[in-house]
C-alpha cells in the first residue's frame, strides 16, 4: 500500500516491476494541440507494459530566405515505438518519398539544404505519431519562405521598418551603434526621433540596420543624409506635440500574459516614456493616457487597451488507467476572450468522424464511456481554441507562504486503483491531514514544513518526490494610521511592508471605503508615490476608512486608517444676560459642534457703548466645560457681550452680540485715578515754545465714573517762587500755561474730578518750559590723522548753562575741499576730476561723548572739520573749522580695458585711468596668464603682448600704482583674433522682390568684405553688384528683384567666387510690351511740347489775376467793401468765399476751367513768388497745398519735394539691417 512521509534532505526510491498478473485498460487524453499522458518513470522496465504514443518533441515554425537550410523536428515516445506521418496543407506528405529531403530512422524530423530550391515546401504542417495504442498529433507549424527583404524609406525625421518580427538598432555607417540620449531616441517602432535637432546632428551616414530575427539575418539600408538649417530667428513658445503615436487616439489588442508597451514621444527638450505592462491580464483592460504638458497648453493621447485571452484550461483532464467495465468521464473546461470552442479527437481524427459507439457520449467539455474494454485504448484529445490559439496544459511547482494552507497531491495508476496512506509520524501533526484521494493537506504552512515530500509504494518499490518551498509571510509593519485632518488641508498615509525576496516586487493598492482609489491626470485628489498616498484638499466626502493593501503573486496583507476631518469650532449661541447688579452680571451661552475637536476654552469680551472707542475687550476666560461666566463692570457704562470658542486648531467666529447692559453712577464713591498721564504744555513766553514731560495719553473715559469729568491741572516753579500753586480746569488736554520763560523747571500735578467728587490727589512731576538752541559751540576741538581714511575728532564739552535746553549730543562737521597737496601733480584727467567733487558729511554723538572716529574718507583729499552742540530745538553755532590733509591710498582699479589683435599672436591693451586715484600715479602693472588652467602669472611692462598662443585664451589683469602702492585689478578675458574668412552654410529665403540672406559668423575670426554678383536670366542684361557685406553682420536683404523672374547670384571674395546660387523669385513675371506709337520719340516730343505750353499759361493766368484779376470792374463800380478792410487770417493775404465768385460779372480769367487747383490756393502761390523771385516754384497737384507767407520761405524750401519733411506715405519702414537697393 503506498505510503506518504516528508523528509528534509533525500531521493526518488527506486521503482521495480509491477506483478505481471496486472491487467489495465490505459486511457490517454491529449491537450491538443500539445499531448498529456501517463508519465511511465524512466526506471520503470517491463517490456510488455504498452503506451500510447505521445509527442516529447514538438516541431517548430521556420521563416527562411531561398538559400537556406529549413528543417522540421518531431519525436514521441510510446511502447510499441511508434511511427509518423505528416499532413501538409490538409494533404498527407511523405518526405521519405522526396530525393531533395533527408529524414531521420527514429523519429519524424525531415531537413532540406538551401542548395536545392525550397519554396515548394512553403505551407502548414502537422506531424502524427501512432502505435497500436493510438495516435498523438503536433501543433500545427508553418515554413515561410521569403524571397527578398526590403527596408523602409526615410520619411520626415524618423526611418519606418514594416517587418513585424524584426528589431531595427539605428547606427551609423561603420556600424557604431548611435548614442541615443533624452533627446534622440529609438522608438519602439524602430523609428529614429530627434525631439528637438541641433546644427551637430547635420550628417551624411546615418544607416539603419534591420535584423529579422526568424531569419537570422542583419540588412543594412544604404545611408541616410540628414542636413539641418540654423536659423537666427528666436524660437518662441507653443503648444506640445505628438511626434508619436499620431492622432489623439490609438487602440492596442493583447493576449492574456503577454507584454505591452504603451510609447509616447513628443516634441520638445526630453525623450518619450513607456509604459510596460508585463504579464497582462484582463483587469488591465481601459483607457489610459499620455499626458505633455508646458506653459502654453497641454497635449493629450489616449490609449485604448483590450485584453484578450488564449484559451487556458480551469479544469483539464488526466490520463489514467482503468479496469475493464468502468466508466469513465473525461472533463474538459477552459476560458478564454472570447470564449474558447472545446472540440474531441480520437488518436488524431475529429470524433465525428469516427464510427458512432452508444458506449460514447461527448457533450461540450464533457466525453463519458461506459463499460470500458481493452479496445477502447487510445489517444482522446480536447481541443480548446479561439483565434488566439490553444489551451497546454502544464504543472507547477508547489510554492506557498507562511500560514496558508498547502496540498501535495500523490498520483498513482494501477488496477484496481491504489491506495495511498501517510505515515503515522506525519499525521500525527494536527496541521497534517489525508484526503480521499491520496493528497497531502497541511494548514497553517510554517518555515520547517519547508523540505521534500516522499510518496512511494511500498510493494512495488515505487516513490515520487515533491519539494515544498514556504516563503516569508508578507507583513505590513508601517500601518497607516488615524488622521485628524482640518478641513482644506492635505492628508499623508504611510504603508511599509515586508514582502519576501522571492515574491519582489508588490503591488500596493489603495481603497477609500472598499473603492480602489486610482490617480487622474485631471485632478490632484490622490498622489500615489510608492508606499505613501496623499489626500490634498481633504473635505466632507474624504472622511472615512482607507486601506492599504499589499499585493504579491501568493499573498496579500492589508491594514486600514481612517482620515477624521477637523476644523475650529462653531460660534457659541443664545447669550442670556442674568442676575444683574451694579458692578455684575452673569452670562451664559450654549455650544456648539466642536467639529471632532474638544473645545479647551471660551473667551468672554465686552465692549463699552457709551465710552469705549469701538474695541473689544476681554473679561474672563473659562474651560472648556463651563457654559457661563460673572463679568465685572464698571459704573456708568453700556456693554454689550460676546463669545468665542477655542480649540486645538484656533478660535472660532465671535458669538452674535448680546443685549446691551447698562450700569448706574458710582454715587459718592470718588473716582479712581491710579495715575494721570495728561500732558502739561508750558509755553515760553520769548520763544513759545513747548515741552511735555509726561506724554499725550488721556484718562480712560471709562474710568470717570459719573458726569461733568474735568482735569484740575496745578503747577508752580519749583525754584524761587516758593510752595504757592496755581491751578485751573480742562476737560481734555493739552493745558497751555503762557509765559513760563525758557527752560525752567517746574512741579505738575494732574487731578480727575466729576460732579460727585474729586479724585485722589497725585504725586508732583517735574517738567520745564520751552527750550531754544545752544548759546555757544565746543572748545579745544582737535583732528588725529589715523590713517588715509580715517581721523579721530576730539572736544571738550559745553557749559549745560548754555545749552538752553536738554542737551542731546554733538554733531561733528566734515567736508571735503578737494584734493591734496598738488606740487608735482601732472594735469588731472576727467575721471579724477569727478572723483574730486566736494562732499560734507554729519555725524551726531551721544550727549556724554568727547571725541568720535570717522572713517570712509577719499585718501589723498583736503578736509575741514567744525563741532556743533545740539537739543531738542536745534544747533548751536560751529566751533572754528580745522583743516586737514589725508595721505596717499592705493588707487581704484582702472575704469576700462579693451583688447586689440593685430594679428594671431599679438594682443594690444588700451586702457582709461582710474576714478579715484588716491595720489599720483607713478605706473601700471601689467599682468597676464592663460585662461583654461593655473598658469603663473607673466609681468610686461608695455601695452602691447606678443607670442601668445593663438588657440588659447588669457586673462589680463591690470593695476594702477601710487607711492603707497598697487591698487585694485580691472579684469580682462579675451584672445588673439584669427584670420577672416568669407561664410559659408548660407541660408536664403525668396520673396516677390528681394531676398534674404542670413549665415552664421565664425567665433573670434576676423571680419572680411564681399559683394554679391546677380544676373537677370529671364531678359539676358548685364551682371549687377550689391554694396560692401561684411561677414560679421549675418543678415542681408538684396532689393529691386522683379517678381516671377530667375536670378543668377554670385558672391565675390577677393575676385574669387566662393558660393554661388540660383534664385527664383515669387509672383507673377512682368509682361513684355508691345511696340506702339506710345512708345515713339515724336509722340513723347509731342506731349512735352504741349505740357510747356500749359505751364506757360498758367504761370500767365497767375499773374494776371494777382495784378488785377482780383475783382470784377462792376463789383468796383457798385463800391464792394476793399479788400483791405476785409478781416485777414493769419496769411499774408484774404480769402475769398466761392459765393463772390459766382455773382462777378467780369470777364472770366484764361484759367477759370483749370482743375489743378482752387483759385485762393494759386493766388496764394503767386502772391509767394511775388515776394521772393529768386525762390523755387513749387506746385502740388492734389488741390490741398497751402502756401506760407514770404516771411516763411525757409519753411516752404524745407517742406519741399527737395527736402521732404518725413517719409512719403506708402513707403515701407526700412529693416534694421543692411539693405541693397537694385536699379
Amino acid at each position: 500500500m503506498p505510503s506518504t512521509h516528508r523528509q528534509r534532505f533525500g531521493r526518488r526510491g527506486r521503482c521495480r516491476p509491477l506483478p505481471p498478473r496486472l491487467a489495465l485498460l490505459l486511457l490517454t487524453v491529449a491537450l491538443g494541440p500539445g499531448q498529456a499522458a501517463i508519465r511511465i518513470p524512466a526506471g520503470y522496465q517491463v517490456g510488455e507494459f504498452k503506451q500510447p504514443p505521445e509527442i516529447t518533441v514538438q516541431p517548430v515554425s521556420v521563416t527562411a530566405f531561398t538559400a537556406d537550410d529549413i528543417s522540421l523536428t518531431c519525436e514521441a515516445s510510446g511502447n510499441p515505438a511508434p511511427s509518423f506521418r505528416w499532413v501538409k496543407d490538409g494533404e498527407e506528405f511523405d518526405p521519405t518519398s522526396d530525393p531533395q529531403l533527408s529524414t531521420s530512422a527514429d523519429s519524424g524530423s525531415f531537413s532540406a539544404s538551401g542548395n536545392d530550391p525550397i519554396g515548394e515546401y512553403q505551407g502548414k504542417y502537422s506531424c502524427y505519431a501512432y502505435n497500436g495504442l493510438g495516435t498523438a498529433v503536433s501543433n500545427e507549424v508553418q515554413i515561410i519562405i521569403e524571397s527578398a527583404l526590403r527596408v523602409g524609406k526615410f520619411s520626415g525625421i524618423y526611418v519606418h521598418f514594416p517587418p513585424r518580427d524584426s528589431r531595427i538598432p539605428l547606427s551609423a555607417a561603420d556600424l557604431r551603434h548611435f548614442e541615443q540620449s533624452e533627446r534622440v531616441t529609438q522608438g519602439r517602432d524602430g523609428n529614429l526621433y530627434f525631439a528637438n535637432v541641433f546644427a551637430s546632428d547635420g550628417r551624411d551616414d546615418y544607416t539603419c540596420h534591420a535584423q529579422y530575427i526568424s531569419a537570422r539575418t542583419i540588412l543594412p539600408k544604404e545611408p541616410i543624409s540628414l542636413t539641418v538649417t540654423t536659423s537666427n530667428s528666436v524660437l518662441r513658445n507653443r503648444r506640445p506635440q505628438m511626434m508619436h503615436p499620431s492622432g489623439a487616439h490609438s487602440s492596442y489588442l493583447a493576449l492574456r500574459g503577454s507584454t505591452l508597451e504603451l510609447e509616447c514621444i513628443p516634441e520638445g527638450l526630453r525623450d518619450g516614456r513607456v509604459l510596460r505592462f508585463t504579464n497582462i491580464s484582463e483587469t488591465d483592460s481601459g483607457e489610459y493616457q499620455c499626458m505633455a504638458s508646458n506653459s502654453q497648453g497641454v497635449v493629450v493621447h489616449t490609449y485604448t487597451v483590450t485584453v484578450e485571452a488564449a484559451p487556458y484550461w480551469t479544469k483539464s483532464p488526466e490520463s489514467q488507467l482503468y479496469a475493464p467495465g468502468e466508466t469513465v468521464r473525461l472533463d474538459c473546461q477552459a476560458d478564454g476572450i472570447p470564449t474558447p470552442t472545446i472540440t474531441w479527437s480520437l488518436n488524431g481524427s475529429p470524433i465525428s468522424s469516427v464510427d458512432p459507439d452508444p458506449r460514447r457520449r461527448a457533450e461540450g467539455g464533457t466525453m463519458v464511456m461506459e463499460d470500458v474494454q481493452p479496445g477502447d485504448t487510445a489517444v482522446y484529445q480536447c481541443l480548446a481554441s479561439n483565434k488566439h490559439g490553444t489551451a497546454l496544459n502544464d504543472f507547477s511547482v508547489y510554492t506557498v507562504v507562511e500560514g496558508q494552507r498547502a496540498l501535495l497531491s500523490c498520483e498513482t495508476f494501477g488496477s484496481p486503483k491504489p491506495k495511498i496512506t501517510c505515515s503515522d509520524t506525519l499525521l500525527s501533526d494536527p496541521r497534517v491531514s489525508q484526503l480521499a484521494n491520496g493528497t497531502l493537506q497541511i494548514a497553517s504552512i510554517a518555515q520547517e514544513d519547508a523540505g521534500l515530500y516522499t510518496c512511494s509504494v511500498p510493494g512495488a518499490n515505487l516513490s515520487i518526490t515533491a519539494e515544498l518551498d514556504v516563503l516569508n509571510k508578507t507583513a505590513i509593519i508601517s500601518p497607516p494610521e488615524y488622521l485628524r485632518v482640518q478641513r482644506g488641508k492635505s492628508g499623508f498615509f504611510t504603508c511599509q511592508a515586508v514582502v519576501d525576496p522571492k515574491l519582489y516586487p508588490p503591488v500596493i493598492q489603495w481603497r477609500m471605503n472598499r473603492k480602489k482609489i486610482f490617480e487622474s491626470p485631471y485632478n490632484d485628489k490622490y498622489t500615489l508615490d510608492g508606499s505613501t498616498l496623499a489626500v490634498s484638499d481633504v473635505q466632507s466626502e474624504d472622511e472615512g476608512m482607507y486601506t492599504c493593501e499589499v499585493i504579491t503573486r501568493l499573498d496579500m496583507a492589508h491594514a486600514s486608517g481612517y482620515i477624521t476631518i477637523i476644523d475650529k469650532p462653531d460660534p457659541p449661541t443664545l447669550l442670556q444676560l442674568s442676575a444683574p447688579k451694579d458692578r455684575s452680571l452673569m452670562l451664559s451661552w450654549s455650544p456648539e459642534d466642536d467639529h471632532n475637536s474638544p473645545i479647551l476654552e471660551f473667551v468672554v469680551e465686552y465692549e463699552e457703548q457709551q465710552f469705549g472707542k469701538g474695541e473689544w475687550i476681554e473679561v474672563a476666560r473659562v474651560t472648556g466645560e463651563v457654559n457661563h461666566v460673572t463679568a465685572p463692570l464698571r459704573p456708568f457704562g453700556t456693554y454689550s457681550f460676546r463669545v468665542t470658542a477655542i480649540n486645538e486648531l484656533g478660535k472660532s467666529k465671535p458669538s452674535s452680540p448680546s443685549a446691551l447692559h447698562s450700569t448706574p453712577p458710582a454715587g459718592h464713591i470718588k473716582p479712581q485715578l491710579s495715575l494721570c498721564l495728561m500732558c502739561v504744555c508750558l509755553y515760553s513766553t520769548v520763544y513759545n515754545n513747548i515741552f511735555c514731560p509726561l506724554g499725550l495719553q488721556e484718562m480712560d473715559q471709562q474710568n470717570f465714573n459719573g458726569p461733568g469729568f474735568q482735569y484740575k491741572v496745578m503747577w508752580r516753579q519749583s525754584i524761587g517762587q516758593g510752595p504757592q500753586w496755581h491751578h485751573n480746569y480742562t476737560s481734555s488736554p493739552p493745558f497751555i500755561v503762557m509765559e513760563a520763560g525758557t527752560f525752567i523747571p517746574f512741579e505738575i500735578k494732574v487731578q480727575a474730578v466729576n460732579d460727585l467728587g474729586e479724585g485722589p490727589e497725585p504725586e508732583p512731576e517735574i517738567g520745564y518750559s520751552g527750550e531754544d538752541t545752544p548759546l555757544e559751540a565746543p572748545v579745544g576741538v582737535g583732528v588725529e590723522v589715523i590713517n588715509s581714511t580715517a581721523i579721530k575728532v576730539k572736544w571738550a564739552p559745553v557749559s549745560k548753562d548754555t545749552v538752553r535746553g536738554h542737551l542731546l549730543g554733538y554733531k561733528v562737521h566734515l567736508k571735503r575741499l578737494g584734493p591734496g597737496n598738488r606740487r608735482g601733480r601732472r594735469k588731472r584727467g576727467r575721471n579724477e576730476r569727478e572723483g574730486e567733487r566736494s562732499d560734507s558729511v554729519t555725524v551726531e554723538t551721544g550727549a556724554n561723548e568727547e571725541k568720535k572716529v570717522l572713517g570712509g574718507l577719499q585718501p589723498y583729499s583736503r578736509y575741514a572739520v567744525s563741532v556743533t552742540v545740539f537739543n531738542s530745538k536745534g544747533e548751536g553755532p560751529p566751533s572754528e573749522p580745522i583743516s586737514f590733509d589725508t595721505p596717499e591710498g592705493v588707487p581704484s582699479h582702472p575704469t576700462s580695458l579693451h583688447l586689440e589683435s593685430p594679428s594671431e599672436t599679438e594682443l594690444t591693451l588700451h586702457w582709461t585711468p582710474p576714478s579715484q586715484p588716491n595720489g599720483v600715479l607713478t605706473g601700471y602693472l601689467l599682468q597676464y596668464q592663460q585662461s583654461e588652467s593655473l598658469h603663473p602669472l607673466h609681468s610686461t611692462p608695455k601695452n602691447i603682448v606678443k607670442q601668445l598662443d593663438p588657440q588659447s585664451r588669457y586673462r589680463f589683469y591690470l593695476r594702477g600704482r601710487t607711492s603707497a602702492g598697487d591698487g585694485e585689478a580691472i579684469i580682462k578675458e579675451g584672445a588673439t583674433m584669427l584670420d577672416g574668412a568669407p561664410p559659408s552654410n548660407i541660408s536664403m529665403s525668396v520673396g516677390e522682390t528681394s531676398v534674404n540672406l542670413s549665415w552664421v559668423s565664425g567665433d573670434r575670426h576676423r571680419n572680411v568684405a564681399f559683394h554679391i554678383h546677380y544676373l537677370s536670366k529671364n531678359g539676358g542684361g548685364q551682371w549687377k553688384v550689391s554694396e560692401k557685406l561684411n561677414s560679421t553682420q549675418s543678415f542681408y536683404q538684396l532689393q529691386g528683384l522683379q517678381p516671377g523672374s530667375q536670378y543668377r547670384l554670385q558672391f565675390i571674395f577677393s575676385n574669387n567666387t566662393f558660393w554661388e546660387t540660383d534664385i527664383q523669385t515669387q509672383g507673377e513675371g512682368m509682361l513684355e510690351l508691345k511696340e506702339g506709337f506710345a512708345t515713339q520719340g515724336w509722340f513723347i516730343g509731342l506731349i512735352s511740347a504741349i505740357m510747356v505750353l500749359l505751364l506757360v499759361l498758367l504761370i500767365l493766368c497767375i499773374i494776371k489775376r494777382t495784378k488785377g484779376g482780383k475783382y470784377s470792374v462792376k463789383d468796383k463800380e457798385e463800391g464792394q467793401v476793399d479788400s483791405e478792410a476785409r478781416p485777414m487770417k493769419d496769411e499774408a493775404f484774404g480769402e475769398y468765399s466761392d459765393n463772390e465768385e459766382k455773382g462777378t460779372t467780369s470777364q472770366p480769367s484764361l484759367c477759370e476751367d483749370s482743375k489743378l487747383g482752387s483759385q485762393g490756393s494759386l493766388a496764394r502761390l503767386a502772391e509767394a513768388v511775388d515776394g521772393n523771385q529768386d525762390s523755387l516754384l513749387v506746385v502740388q497737384l492734389d488741390g490741398k497745398m497751402d502756401i506760407p507767407g514770404p516771411g516763411d520761405q525757409e519753411a516752404l524750401a524745407a517742406t519741399s519735394p527737395v527736402n521732404p519733411s518725413e517719409d512719403p506715405p506708402g513707403n515701407p519702414t526700412t529693416p534694421n539691417s543692411i539693405t541693397g537697393i537694385l536699379d
